[in-house]
């Protein structure tokens, strides 16, 4: 299973479940799936599950709320309807779904609690498959974001050392050129071609594309740049 499809999978589950059970009632259906699926996704939790609870109320419950900690930064609490003035106080009516995602790629784990509320009834069974579906959903997201970042990381890394490995080819064939043109060792060549690079106001990689192109150090068409060459 690929990164791209963990989210996907998730999202097709929850919907899936919202269509089929004939026990969820009418309004829940459309509006938590379309509300979850336009949530902000990040790498960090903070900021996907920070919107979970303006998702759920009121389509899903009437209140909710999470609480997340990854045991590095302050621990992070929202909740909707903020202040929660219509909790209930009885434990019949309020559904704690807690989760637990351990390290992976180079990210730190998490931890936390989501619970929902209702004020005229208890949740029930599908309520409680419902939560579990949504924060399985939220993780994806979070996966989903932190794998994408390490290999944005990874081809970022991967350019800079091609790049490097090119640049290194070009200078060491500049410093064969200008060695070759005025007898100097590879060291002498190198300094040259740095001096010139000060002198032109450009980077050595530049100086050394360009005396490859041209085959000299000198400036094509025009007169050859007034460049001392260390004595031997």
């Amino acid at each position: 299973m690929t990164a791209d499809t963990a989210p996907a999978i998730a999202q097709a589950n929850l919907a899936a479940f919202f269509r089929h059970r004939a026990d969820v009632p009418a309004p829940c259906r459309a509006s938590p799936i379309s509300l979850l699926t336009r949530l902000r996704r990040s790498d960090d939790p903070v900021v996907t599950f920070g919107g979970l609870p303006a998702a759920c109320v009121p389509g899903f419950a009437d209140g909710c709320q999470v609480e997340l900690s990854d045991g590095v930064e302050p621990p992070f609490r929202i909740t909707h309807p903020e202040p929660a003035t219509a909790r209930p106080t009885g434990s019949d009516q309020v559904l704690a779904t807690p989760f637990l995602v351990m390290s992976q790629a180079g990210y730190p784990s998490y931890a936390g609690v989501v619970t929902h509320w209702w004020t005229g009834r208890a949740p029930a069974e599908s309520d409680a498959a419902i939560v579990d579906l949504m924060v399985k959903l939220m993780v994806a997201f979070v996966d989903h974001e932190r794998l994408m970042a390490v290999v944005a990381r990874a081809e970022d890394r991967a350019a800079t050392l091609a790049l490097e490995a090119i640049s290194g080819r070009t200078i060491s064939i500049a410093t064969g050129i200008v060695m070759h043109q005025n007898g100097l060792a590879a060291d002498d060549a190198e300094d040259l071609l740095r001096q010139h690079a000060r002198m032109t106001g450009r980077g050595l990689h530049q100086v050394a594309a360009s005396v490859v192109r041209s085959g000299s150090l000198g400036v094509s068409g025009g007169p050859r740049e007034d460049i001392s060459i260390p004595w031997k």
